[in-house]
């Protein structure tokens, strides 16, 4: 029903009534073209689950940067979809109003400066049949936050929208689960949005066209070539695998294509069949995966901006910590290969225990100015110690430089990346990478930022900490620096380490920042040594196919596996990505059944099938 030229009018003059910042916005409407009564000529060609941009101020839509707070409020008819979907991008505050009376300054959420704010109109026939201003009083504000509109309906809906008070309009013409769906994916970049030559108008308002930011998207196997029924081996293996006692629960995500065609997740925390059960939000243990979604990773931004080079040895970074030992003359290239000589690793934590026990002149059940490194629950140990940790790898012989995995490596980057950052790891990686990506669930130190609920306990501890690990690394050299290692102490789920291995697939370019280039991501995942599979921070296939991921995978594929039961793969050539999370380790890292029933490569090996590769 449109709304008589009248009423427009009087909305005109309200929304005249304004602050200044609101009437510079007005001028950017030449010819006051927002008074304009919008009468849609729509090709029958678009279906109900077309998304169209009208409007794109400042091109904030894609929304790239995600380090903000949005809020959002909808308003008439069903929802769920559209609100369910951009949770899967961010956390988003909604308020929903069913009747534009219940308005008032109290529902509205409280933004600053730069902020969003997402306003959702839904088609509902009693809710705009008598359309009146108290529905738009509360775009009226100092705009402080930028403000993105979306109508879900028919293009009447539009008319009454004051459109110098808002930075971008999305227009659905319809209000279906799958229009909200592809609202939500334009909205923050997943697809970009169609252009003129889908026969849209809108009185003087262009079909603007914005690309693709490079997130992934949400889909179904179908919308990718692949028919739904080909992945249902996957659930077969996990639930086999829960049932054998290869581990309690597990997480699943693949993409294909830059869409997550599978998200699954299996079994309960831990064997006691009353824990919770697994859930695509929970957080695991990912462990060495670390190495590449925490170190790489940095290692791949640094060089890019010319900050490092990892062709330069550990002595010119950190003099004050290899002195003149032969571990100054290490190349960063040959350390993050595991070329370096050094012994696979260390159990620093032997020489802290004395019958059984902790080492009271080391550690402490109260954190305190002198022992305050917690390594788990109620163990804290003395700040001084990891000097001596990196002072016992110091007096260990070098081996000679051929290939030998080894933890040892990474303890170094952490310290050449944290001094040329002048700051943590961790920070470093949660401020300028995962966050402003809208990577919500990665991070180093969960506990500190997750309910202990969302994260999956892995093993029962009784040879050091004794107790059940549950938010604190698994690893004990790891746990022992803090639980920030750069060889562990990472926690994530698969649907974020699927965005992380999708920014390496895509070369450093995801959600419009730019990590690092095609040359970068080409040399650190190529083979680096003779009789060496392994990439610079990355694991491949070896020369005969196979090894850490199926055999069918591409020599151009690269990725890592934990300890803890993880596997974390990408294959350029079949634009796939395929992320496995379990606790095997629990409640005992002796059991290696995931390791002898294929668990990880097999299913690997369903998605290569469905996407009809064969071995050559």
């Amino acid at each position: 029903m449109r709304l008589p030229l009248s009423i427009l009018a009087s909305l005109v003059l309200v929304f005249s009534i304004i602050s200044s910042s609101v009437i510079h916005a007005h001028t950017l409407f030449p010819n006051n073209l927002w008074q304009t009564s919008y009468k849609a000529s729509v090709s029958s060609s678009l279906n109900d689950s077309t998304a169209c941009v009208l409007k794109n101020r400042e091109d904030i839509i894609p929304i790239d940067l995600l380090n903000r707070k949005i809020s959002s409020i909808s308003f008439g008819g069903n929802s769920e979809a559209f609100l369910s979907e951009i949770n899967l991008y961010s956390t988003v505050s909604n308020t929903h109003i069913s009747d534009p009376s219940l308005l008032s300054k109290d529902t509205l959420p409280d933004l600053t400066f730069n902020d969003i704010l997402i306003v959702s109109f839904h088609e509902q026939d009693s809710t705009y049949k008598n359309l009146n201003k108290e529905y738009y009083t509360f775009l009226n504000r100092a705009h402080k936050e930028k403000v993105i509109a979306l109508v879900f309906g028919t293009p009447e809906h539009v008319d009454a929208l004051p459109l110098q008070n808002v930075d971008a309009l999305i227009y659905c013409n319809g209000n279906d689960p799958l229009a909200q769906k592809k609202a939500a994916h334009l909205l923050f970049g997943a697809i970009g949005s169609p252009t003129t030559n889908h026969s849209l108008t809108l009185n003087g308002l262009d079909v603007l066209e914005t690309q693709a930011n490079g997130r992934l998207k949400f889909a179904e196997p179908e919308d990718v070539g692949i028919p739904k029924e080909s992945l249902k081996g996957i659930d077969r293996i996990a639930e086999n695998a829960i049932k054998e006692g290869a581990f309690p629960g597990c997480q699943v995500v693949v993409a294909v294509k830059g869409s997550i065609i599978y998200r699954e997740s299996f079994g309960n925390h831990t064997y006691n069949p009353n824990s919770a059960r697994v859930t695509n939000d929970n957080l695991y243990d990912i462990a060495s995966i670390t190495k590449i979604a925490g170190s790489t990773l940095i290692a791949m931004y640094l060089e890019y901006r010319n900050m490092l080079d990892i062709d330069d040895t550990l002595g010119k970074y950190i003099p004050e910590i290899t002195g003149n030992t032969a571990f100054s003359q290490i190349k960063i290239r040959e350390m993050m290969a595991h070329q370096a000589g050094l012994k696979s690793w260390i159990p620093f934590y032997l020489k802290t225990i004395s019958d059984g026990k902790l080492n009271h002149n080391l550690y402490r059940k109260v954190k305190d100015s002198i022992f305050s490194i917690q390594v788990a629950d109620n163990i804290y140990l003395k700040n001084t110690y990891p000097e001596k940790m990196y002072q016992r790898i110091l007096n260990t012989n070098l081996g000679s430089k051929r290939y030998k995995y080894s933890d040892l490596c990474y303890y170094f980057t952490q310290k050449v990346f944290e001094h040329i950052l002048q700051e943590k790891q961790e920070t470093f990686l949660h401020e300028m990478i995962y966050e402003p990506l809208g990577l919500r669930n990665i991070r180093y130190l969960p506990l500190d930022y997750f309910e202990k609920s969302r994260i999956v306990p892995t093993e029962q501890d009784t040879l050091f900490r004794k107790q059940l690990l549950h938010g604190h690394v698994h690893d004990p050299g790891a746990a022992m620096l803090g639980g920030v290692g750069g060889h562990a102490g990472i926690f994530s789920n698969a649907t974020d380490l699927a965005s992380i291995m999708q920014i390496f697939l895509q070369n450093g370019t995801y959600a419009g920042m730019t990590l690092f280039d095609e040359g970068l991501r080409k040399d650190y995942t190529r083979k680096q040594f003779e009789k060496n599979r392994r990439g610079v921070g990355f694991d491949r296939p070896r020369s005969t196919g196979g090894g850490t991921c199926d055999y069918l995978a591409s020599d151009e594929s690269f990725g890592h596996s934990g300890f803890t039961g993880a596997l974390a793969w990408a294959d350029p050539k079949h634009d796939m990505i395929f992320v496995f999370l379990s606790n095997r380790v629990h409640p005992d890292q002796e059991n290696w059944k995931i390791r002898d029933m294929n668990i990880r490569t097999d299913m690997q090996h369903v998605v290569y099938k469905a996407l009809g590769v064969q071995k050559d």
